[in-house]
């Protein structure tokens, strides 16, 4: 369990091995290698010290190193100070699926498979959607550029039905060229715009008597997550 969460929330802080053990060496002082990570991550487990580093490197709990459920963290929380207890409570645990959606260049999405869980503060998302299903993924290129970047994660609501009228935005769409996030503006003659946040990309208009041949909206984008 140590190894597979160790490798787990290395990886999520993007840290190589090689990356770990530098900062471990230099954070406690001792020739740390990456052989010494990937022993860990097969299942040795190091000193008690050299755990509790990991942790602050990883801005983690000592405790996630060994069981990061639900039951567990909440079991954490409620013996921390109320402050951390009221901070947790307004996080929500968001599903990050498999795949990629595309921005410049078509994604594909695994059939909705859960691949892990981020945590992020409930004012990352719009307020109406709290309640609601929403999904995370990671984005690929660069035509949203400034609001998301390549290998930032955008949030979004799935849309069951799309038959109504709905309102400019940001949306995850399927078209023949693959599943992209895009801007989506809805003209009165029924035909979309599908656009990009940078502009060095061109407009593409899907007219009315196409559209649902063309494009399939498969969900509302409800917020972002930034790597920097």
């Amino acid at each position: 369990m140590f190894g597979e969460l160790l490798k787990k929330y290395r990886t999520k802080e993007n840290l190589s091995q090689v990356d770990l053990a530098n900062r471990l060496s230099n954070l406690l002082n001792q020739n740390i290698k990456q052989i010494n990570i990937s022993s860990w991550e097969k299942g040795t487990n190091p000193k008690i010290e050299i755990i509790e580093a990991i942790a602050e490197i990883l801005d983690i709990p000592v405790q996630y190193l060994f069981d990061d459920s639900d039951k567990a963290i909440n079991k954490i929380i409620s013996n921390k100070a109320p402050q951390l207890k009221e901070i947790v409570e307004h996080t929500l645990r968001i599903p990050l699926i498999d795949g990629y959606v595309g921005a410049g260049s078509g994604g594909i999405i695994d059939a909705f498979k859960i691949n892990e869980y981020v945590y992020i503060d409930n004012s990352s998302i719009k307020r109406k959607y709290l309640s609601e299903t929403v999904i995370a993924i990671p984005v690929i290129g660069d035509s949203m550029i400034p609001y998301v970047n390549d290998d930032d994660i955008i949030l979004f609501h799935p849309l069951k039905d799309t038959t109504h009228r709905l309102n400019d935005g940001k949306y995850v769409i399927q078209t023949i060229n693959g599943t992209m996030v895009k801007n989506l503006k809805f003209m009165c003659s029924g035909d979309i715009i599908i656009s990009s946040c940078n502009k060095t990309y061109s407009d593409e208009i899907i007219n009315s008597n196409e559209s649902q041949e063309l494009l399939d909206i498969l969900g509302i984008v409800v917020g972002r997550i930034l790597k920097s």
